[in-house]
């Protein structure tokens, strides 16, 4: 796990990080299941149009009522389900029916078969609206229990009173703690796999975002980093600046102490940098002894005051072997609309001037 730990030290507290990670899950996870809620929805549909027109034939009592929900307002809830699942900006209304939807399907069929001699023809609806409602419809595990508990609510307050008297209607409860129970498992076990699946590819996108000597980020998503916060930059008008870093001397420290030496210091290097920032600042090395510290919300002036900060840790700071290292830094503040290649380009060039006019300086372009 140490490159789980290393992303947690620079994003956030661990309690941070487990939120993030938890939230970054569900979404994952409720996107995951949109292909599933969809062919339900549509599945579903079908088959409750197949059993409205049965019910039409076998029925006896509120023929007309059975049809306009059986036959009209559940077919019809579960094709808005699968219609919206198109539409992303719409997924909230979504899951609200999804959610709701069974609750009112079980109280329906204790409204119209309850009391009469063909309930138990028609029970199995509720059990088999349990096991759907976990297993099935597509619901997340906490969506699934709140929606199957208030289903199970209104069933054992219409008939436990029922169920309780000596005779075969005993079953009753027995199949509703069954499909709830067994419902509840399969959907607990299918969550489970889904968030082990998810942090194993996390762990995996976290491993090809880092690079594996000093525990920064590497280039490609540092640059990434950087895509996006000139993206934000130029929609809302904020502020941002780089810094281009580079170790002065460091060749010697390889051509002296050799590479075991070089690594050293550039881990203890990378070190510096990622406790002398905030936590909203991304830190990446760009390759060899070369490193960008993308700071959001930060102008020139005060990008040059917490490099000013960060280069007396450095300066103040005993490496392994070679005691002192010093560092040049440089700074360009985005230009809105500016391309990523200038930018770097700017900060690029104030480094390079900060080395010519004698290192362990600071610049700004």
């Amino acid at each position: 796990m140490p490159l789980f730990n290393a992303l947690a030290r620079s994003l956030d507290p661990l309690h941070g990080a487990q939120a993030a990670t938890r939230q970054a899950f569900d979404h994952w996870y409720r996107q995951a299941k949109i292909p599933q809620i969809r062919y339900v929805a549509f599945l579903t549909m079908a088959l409750y149009l197949m059993y409205a027109a049965i019910e039409q034939n076998v029925a006896s009592e509120q023929v007309a009522a059975r049809f306009i929900v059986h036959g009209l307002m559940v077919p019809g809830a579960l094709l808005a389900v699968g219609l919206l699942s198109f539409q992303p900006n719409r997924q909230r209304t979504m899951f609200a029916i999804l959610t709701v939807a069974p609750v009112c399907t079980a109280a329906a069929n204790l409204h119209f078969n309850f009391g009469t001699p063909l309930f138990v023809h028609y029970a199995p609806e509720l059990y088999l609206n349990l096991m759907w409602t976990f297993a099935v419809s597509g619901l997340t595990l906490r969506q699934a229990l709140a929606t199957a508990s208030a289903s199970v609510l209104v069933i054992l307050v219409v008939t436990l009173g029922h169920s309780l008297e000596p005779g075969m209607q005993r079953l009753h409860l027995i199949w509703i703690l069954a499909s709830f129970s067994f419902g509840l498992l399969s959907a607990f076990l299918l969550e489970r796999v889904h968030k082990r699946m998810f942090l194993h590819q996390d762990s995996l996108a976290l491993s090809a975002s880092i690079d594996s000597l000093t525990g920064l980020w590497n280039r490609a998503r540092t640059l990434h980093f950087l895509a996006e916060e000139a993206a934000r930059a130029d929609r809302y008008g904020t502020p941002f600046s780089v810094v281009l870093i580079d170790i002065d001397h460091f060749k010697s420290v390889n051509d002296t102490h050799g590479h075991a030496a070089g690594d050293s210091v550039l881990r203890q290097f990378a070190g510096l940098l990622r406790d002398g920032v905030r936590v909203v600042d991304r830190v990446g090395r760009l390759g060899g002894e070369e490193f960008l510290i993308v700071l959001p919300q930060t102008d020139a002036e005060h990008a040059e005051q917490a490099m000013q900060a960060l280069q007396t840790r450095i300066n103040g700071f005993s490496f392994d072997r070679v005691q002192r290292k010093s560092a040049s830094f440089g700074i360009a503040e985005y230009r809105r609309g500016e391309s990523i290649d200038s930018l770097m380009e700017r900060a690029d060039q104030a480094m390079y001037r900060a080395k010519a006019n004698g290192r362990d300086r600071i610049e700004i372009l």
